[in-house]
């Protein structure tokens, strides 16, 4: 960045670089007309534009809640936002800085994924410089997580998995203290420089040098090369078709929707697909299928143009977040590469990672149980009680074990083999993460907490006697129990391999964490009835 004379102010910025091939400045916005535009003065030595949102006042959502507490009227209270963009030209690419809620008013589209991520990662120190990482675990649900430090730390302190969590955000403590004394990357850089108007181009030029650094494969960030952005226009026109027929078609075993980023769920009442509708607690493709006029009609133009609502408890208001297309998380399988939906993007997951976790998967023993086939749409409850009486098991499903926490079941089915069964359906609307989570959960507090164990085996003894003694009083032998995650599934040649890629990546890692606590475990194929 260029020397700034000591009257130089420190600035908050958020700087974003858009993809190429933007024909003018109006193309970085969603809606260049609702907002005003300015040139740049004759002594600013880069070109582009200012665009001014108009102020807009709105009442409080709260006001009306305080006036029917108090006699005398209250007034018409108002809340202000202002906003505005500043789109430059600088190296041969378009930026874009926003200011207020100017976020807003991008094409999102158009802007370059992770570019402030990459600019973080090459900027600072990952043995004592971070200060938080914000990730994402892409599953049949996504499950973002912030991890904050008290000081500047190294990367081990936060715990990352390097196999499960992609990066979506990390601030910390640049090493060019020009840069400021703390920046934030995700899809943008957000940073405090001290800086003048006329040093924005080559601020932007510097930045984007930074991205194209390769600093980060040697700090302990390469893995963040397991996804990478598909630049392809005929790669993502050929996902964009499997998209739209899958959702044609109704299957949606490997897609679901999610905030794309971190957001706060105290203010959140809920989503809709239009600004008057019920919101409900979550998104979810078949509500938004169901919510749509002409559903079976979908292009990828009407999801990028269909809003996601967002409806805030503190103004009582609902506002276009994100586009529909931004909020799927999608996975499928192209020329024999493996590809993720997510954030508005496609990525590419690197293929030997990929064959790399299929090989971990077809490791995991085959269960011998031998269960009975599930009817077709039959529930889970009915199967595991049908189940149980055709094998000659112990019906554990449902029993929840109140100890201290969280109430938490042993198992579904329970064998006098000694063998923990989880069972779970394999289909759009289940989430096989949960399947995994509960037995990691069970098999833990099972040989480490005393009071588990006593509730267990009180369980066990209502079921059959002679089971009170399969739970020891003090820490049980793991070795001696074998952990079953039993999956209903109508597929059946090489059903591992058809199981979405982020869902193979669980089971792989549930598999080693309950192997390495010393069970035994093993994964059951339970077919459907035809």
């Amino acid at each position: 960045m260029p020397r700034q004379p000591a009257s130089a102010r420190s600035q908050s910025l958020a700087v974003f670089l858009m993809k190429p091939g933007l024909g003018g400045y109006r193309d970085a916005l969603k809606e260049p007309s609702k907002l005003t535009e300015f040139r740049f003065a004759s002594a600013v030595p880069f070109t582009g534009r200012l665009f001014l949102a108009p102020q807009r006042q709105a009442l409080p959502g709260w006001l009306q809640f305080l006036q029917g507490g108090v006699h005398e009227e209250l007034g018409r209270l108002l809340n202000t936002s202002t906003s505005a963009v500043v789109v430059v030209e600088a190296a041969q690419r378009m930026f874009a800085l926003t200011f207020g809620y100017g976020r807003a008013h991008l094409r999102q589209d158009a802007i370059e994924r992770a570019f402030g991520l990459r600019i973080v990662l090459n900027s600072v120190d990952s043995k004592d410089g971070l200060r938080s990482l914000d990730t994402s675990t892409i599953q049949e649900l996504t499950v973002h997580t912030r991890r904050q430090a008290s000081r500047g730390s190294g990367l081990e302190v936060f715990g990352l998995d390097a196999q499960q969590d992609l990066l979506s955000a990390v601030t910390g403590t640049p090493l060019d203290q020009t840069l400021g004394r703390t920046i934030t990357g995700s899809d943008a850089v957000q940073f405090s420089p001290k800086i003048q108007f006329i040093d924005i181009g080559a601020t932007c030029a510097d930045l984007l040098k930074a991205y194209r650094r390769q600093d980060y494969k040697t700090r302990g960030f390469a893995f963040v090369d397991h996804m990478r952005t598909v630049a392809d226009p005929a790669i993502i026109d050929g996902l964009d078709a499997r998209l739209i027929a899958a959702l044609v078609e109704r299957d949606l075993s490997s897609i679901h929707m999610a905030p794309p980023e971190i957001v706060d769920w105290r203010d959140i009442e809920g989503f809709s697909y239009s600004p008057k509708a019920d919101p409900a607690r979550d998104m979810d493709v078949a509500e938004f299928l169901a919510a749509i006029r002409k559903p079976d009609e979908l292009t990828v133009e009407r999801l990028r143009r269909q809003p996601v609502y967002v409806h805030e408890l503190k103004s009582q208001t609902a506002h276009d977040e994100w586009s529909v297309y931004n909020t799927l998380v999608a996975e499928f399988d192209l020329r024999g590469r493996h590809y993720v939906l997510t954030a508005g993007d496609w990525y590419e997951i690197e293929t030997d990672f990929v064959q790399r976790i299929l090989g971990r998967i077809q490791r995991i023993p085959a269960g011998r149980l031998g269960l009975c086939t599930a009817a077709r749409g039959e529930r889970e409850g009915d199967y595991n009680a049908r189940a149980a009486r055709k094998r000659g098991v112990y019906l554990t499903d449902r029993k929840l074990i109140r100890e201290g926490g969280s109430p938490i079941e042993l198992c579904d089915l329970y064998t006098s083999n000694k063998q923990f069964v989880h069972v779970k359906r394999w289909s759009a609307s289940s989430t096989l993460s949960h399947l995994f989570a509960q037995g990691i959960t069970s098999a833990e507090s099972f040989l480490w907490d005393a009071g588990f164990r006593d509730r267990a085996r009180e369980m066990l003894r209502e079921q059959a006697s002679a089971l009170a003694a399969h739970v020891p009083q003090q820490r049980p032998q793991a070795s001696s129990y074998q952990l079953v995650y039993a999956i209903i599934t109508t597929k059946q040649r090489d059903w591992r391999r058809a199981l979405p890629f982020f869902t193979q990546l669980h089971m792989a890692r549930a598999a080693e964490h309950l192997s390495r606590l010393g069970f035994q475990v093993a994964v059951e194929r339970i077919g459907v009835e035809a």
